[in-house]
This record gives structure tokens, sequence and C-alpha cells, in this order.
């Protein structure tokens, strides 16, 4: 009998079938190891995939809208509104935070509003009198929305790279979060959610099963993607509509009629609770 180990044994799991196969995802992370040279584009990466984990989570578990804060208030003097402090998500998932009270003019707003319902009805029927005794043409309607934005600041000195011919060129520093209020003849466009649809035909669904109806619209209708160009269209948070007299003042803001909300989780908790307590006692 020999002693030798067998040259032609079978290597461990060789007859096994393969594994599900591998399907790479668009996110990648650094793998930092000792020794290893970082260039500017491996930090940016890092920041990229933080900003992006984050960024999906708040656009695809909760949704864009208010979450604390910024109600519109009329402001002294003509044609101007004041945006209050709070926080917001656009639809992509970037937070926006407005850290103090921002005074926004409408009037030019409100002159695009009226040259419009000109063009429309004819200058003639387009001033009319709103009281008796005065002048000013009726009131015109206004959309506040809220965008994020970035401005680039501290300018340093760099070294050359091969897209600037290898010559010193000054680079920004830091990526500065902000915001801008938009305001629109028009009102903004539905957001990518379809949240309006759901809650439509969730009022009418006595004779659907509701959790048929939750497996619809979460499988159908809920991107997991933000729509593209969304910024460049509209702002992804609406806030207000407002009538204003064109050369005259502020008469009316809706804070509810564009405004989305995004729900903290406690508040949900205690809605279903007077929800449950409401079905307890008509029993």
């Amino acid at each position: 009998m020999s002693t030798h180990e067998p040259t032609h044994r079978s290597r461990p799991h060789e007859h096994e079938p393969p594994g599900p196969a591998f399907h790479p995802s668009p996110i990648a992370r650094n793998r930092y190891f000792y020794g290893m040279l970082l260039e500017a584009q491996d930090m940016t990466e890092e920041q990229q995939f933080h900003l992006g984990n984050v960024r999906r989570h708040l656009a695809e578990l909760h949704g864009c809208g208010t979450a604390a804060g910024l109600r519109v208030d009329a402001a002294e003097g003509c044609e101007a509104v004041i945006v209050r402090h709070g926080v917001a998500v656009d639809c992509m998932g970037r937070e926006i935070r407005v850290e103090k009270d921002v005074r926004v003019p409408v009037r030019e707003a409100a002159a695009r509003a009226l040259s419009r319902r000109r063009e429309r009805l004819g200058a003639d029927d387009a001033r009319t009198p709103a009281r008796p005794g005065r002048c000013d043409p009726e009131p015109v309607e206004v959309y506040l929305s809220l965008c994020y934005d970035e401005a680039p600041e501290r300018p340093v000195q760099a070294l050359g790279g091969a897209e600037a011919g290898c010559a010193p060129v000054c680079a920004s520093s830091r990526a500065r979060h902000g915001f801008r209020v938009d305001v629109s003849i028009d009102p903004p466009e539905p957001g990518p959610w379809a949240l309006g649809r759901f809650l439509d035909r969730l009022y009418q669904c006595e004779r659907e099963r509701l959790d048929t109806l939750l497996c619809d619209f979460i499988l159908d209708e809920a991107p997991s993607q933000p729509v593209e160009g969304c910024r460049e269209r509209h702002g992804c948070v609406g806030l207000a509509r407002v009538r204003v007299v064109p050369g005259g003042e502020v008469i009316d803001i809706d804070n509810c009629a564009i405004r989305a909300l995004v729900l903290p989780t406690a508040l949900i908790a205690g809605l279903a609770r007077h929800a449950l307590h409401l079905v307890r006692r008509g029993r």
C-alpha cells in the first residue's frame, strides 16, 4: 500500500456549482491601505460616498419637504414676505437649513403674473378696481419654493495638474452649503414620489385590501431616483402660495397649498395612536 498522497485528488469544491453571480453597484468606497498614495480624487470620492448615503437615506426613506419651521409671513412694506427659519429636504435628499428669517421681495414675480394675465385676457380687462376708490389691479398669485444651492469659497494656491498644463492655479478649497428662495408665477411641478395619487386612492380603498394598495405603491410608483433635472426646472420644496396686489401689498398667504411635509417618526407614531384610539371608541 502506497503511503504517498494521490496526485489526482480533486480540490475542495471543485465540482460544486458556482455561487450566484456578483452584480456590481454604481456605489463604491475607498479601501485604504498602508503606504497608499492619496490624490484629490480619492478625498472627493470619500465625501461623495458619505454624502450620497445620507442623501439617499433622506430622499428614499423620508421623502422631501419641510421638516421644521419655514412658515411664510407677510413683511412690513409693499410686496414682500418673510420666510422663517427652519429645515427642509429637497427631492435629491439634500438638507436645506435656513438659520435666520429671510425677507423675500415678490414685486417682480407679481409684475410677471400681471403681464401674463394681460396677455391672456387683454390689457383692458386685466386692470379692474380691486376696491372702491382704488385703481389697483386684481390680486395675482405667486409661488415660493426653497432650493438647495452651493457656493465655492476660500481660494488657495494649488500645484498645476495635467488639465492646467502643469501651471500653478488658484482653486476653491471649500463649498459652502446654502439655499435660494425662488418666486415663480407657476406652481411647482409634482415631486417624484406620487404621494398625492396614493392618498387619493387610500381614501377610496373601501373594497380594496390595504396591504395590496401599499405593495402596489411601493413596487410601482415610488422611484428610487429623483427626477432628472429637477433642480433646474423648479424648486423642490414648495413653501407657500401668495396673493399679492401688484404695486400694493400682500393680502393672503397659504402655507399649506403647495407645501410638502417630512413628518418626524414621533409624530407619525402619535397619529397612529390617535387613529387607534378613534377606532376603539367607535366600536
